[in-house]
């Protein structure tokens, strides 16, 4: 392990995780893809901390990986990991686009879709992360739910829980909506559906463990600053991160800014308040709770973010150009961090 610096400021020390035999795509696999990777060949009992991490994810590396044998292992890995996140990135820009257009128009819809992608922690689609599929899962879900499919949707909300702890979550859309539209009953089943995904978590891990609180005590135990630790000690971190945590913060702020407008102007429909009062939840516990360099990729898989960035700016042509243009620069420069192992997001 080894320390570096980035623009003057120390990065701290690098994981202990090499880089794979591959040529452009070595740097898909870094910081906590070696957990993926790892829980894919060698289940979770590899880990201390492997059950913050859902399953769907490894599962889907470990059926694919085999199809690409003329590589060892972890490189065969991350190629089947990569081509499954396009895979489930470009199925998720259909079903956001589908969604989009039907609650808010096609103008909103295709800028939307261009916000998304080029979002500062936009990168993580791609690289050995469960944004993609946790995205993919979420869409599908918001997509047939509001098209009154809806016990498809809590199948699809069901496969969100187990592609990431914070999924579980869009539950909360199926369940606010028993108070406020029809097929009450298939809704509140729908809702719990999607809230299952935690108990039978829950009791994967005791099965491997015996410990039926195995997931929760592993997210409680692992070593992360949360927003609370931030600014409790916000010169030390501030000191150990500068341009990281700048970036990271200006996106995340954007991102509530834009959640928490429309709930707080009260211009909601009945048909879009759930959606919002979902992503407030999400945003505010991942606040709470989650890892102060990872809230702008919390952010990632919540599609309201971008609904609200686009409707505002659909009459703010130049607000929409400086966003397009900021985030762009931003991502890139993220994704340069990222790749040279210093801690971005």
């Amino acid at each position: 392990m080894a320390a570096g610096t980035v623009f003057g400021n120390s990065t701290g020390t690098f994981p202990p995780i090499g880089d794979v035999n591959l040529p452009v795509l070595y740097g898909l696999a870094r910081w906590d893809s070696s957990y993926y990777l790892g829980i894919a060949t060698g289940g979770y009992a590899v880990f201390q901390h492997g059950f913050s991490f859902r399953p769907l994810f490894p599962l889907i590396m470990r059926i694919l990986y085999p199809l690409f044998p003329f590589v060892d292992v972890k490189s065969a890995e991350v190629l089947a990991g990569f081509c499954w996140n396009l895979v489930a990135l470009g199925g998720a820009a259909v079903y956001l686009e589908r969604s989009t257009r039907q609650l808010f128009g096609p103008r909103i819809a295709n800028r939307a879709l261009l916000l998304l992608a080029v979002f500062p922690s936009s990168f993580f689609f791609t690289v050995i992360y469960s944004e993609a599929t946790c995205i993919l899962f979420i869409s599908a879900a918001l997509y047939y739910l509001e098209t009154r499919r809806v016990l498809l949707a809590g199948g699809l909300g069901f496969l969100a829980g187990l592609s990431r702890p914070e999924g579980f979550l869009v539950a909360i859309p199926f369940l606010v909506k028993v108070f406020l539209e029809d097929q009450k009953v298939r809704k509140l089943i729908a809702g719990f559906t999607v809230l299952a995904s935690v108990p039978a978590f829950a009791v994967y891990a005791y099965t491997q463990t015996g410990n039926i609180l195995a997931s929760f005590q592993s997210e409680a135990s692992a070593s992360k600053c949360t927003i609370l630790c931030f600014f409790n000690n916000p010169v030390y971190e501030v000191a150990t991160g500068v341009l990281p945590y700048t970036i990271n913060l200006v996106a995340i702020v954007l991102a509530v800014i834009f959640v928490v407008r429309p709930l707080v102007r009260g211009t909601l429909s009945t048909k879009l308040f759930p959606y919002y009062l979902w992503a407030f939840v999400v945003l505010a516990v991942v606040f709470y709770s989650g890892e102060v360099l990872s809230l702008a990729r919390f952010a990632l898989v919540v599609p309201q973010v971008f609904w609200g960035q686009a409707e505002y700016s659909s009459t703010r042509p130049r607000f929409f150009h400086g966003l397009l243009v900021g985030y762009s620069i931003m991502l890139c420069l993220a994704t340069i961090l990222w790749v040279n192992w210093y801690p971005m997001l």
